[in-house]
């Protein structure tokens, strides 16, 4: 019966995960909402990458390193839900090829 217990948590963990990728898919659309009031190149950029994130939210790959695979901490999704690296990518330059 300790396989029930150890069930039980996992889907706990799962539940919580899922209200939090909720969390983070309603501020990708109110940020994605905001930054297309606004009329500017930057904007722009702005809105494709959020618009991207929504999309790796909906193939089911966000909150990954699209680089190295690994998973970028929920805080850090919500400082910047769009981001696209986790932080040892992101501060490693690409190598030219």
């Amino acid at each position: 019966m300790a396989g029930v217990g150890s069930l039980h948590d996992l889907m706990r963990h799962y539940d919580q995960h899922l209200e939090g990728l909720e969390s983070l898919r309603t501020l990708l659309n109110d940020q994605l909402a905001a930054t297309r009031r606004l009329r500017d190149s930057r904007s722009a950029r702005r809105a494709a990458a959020i618009e991207a994130a929504l999309e790796r939210l909906d193939r089911g790959c966000y909150g990954t390193c699209l680089r190295c695979g690994a998973l970028i901490p929920f805080e850090q999704l919500m400082r910047r839900p769009q981001r696209r690296h986790c932080d040892g990518c992101a501060e490693t330059p690409t190598r030219a090829a």
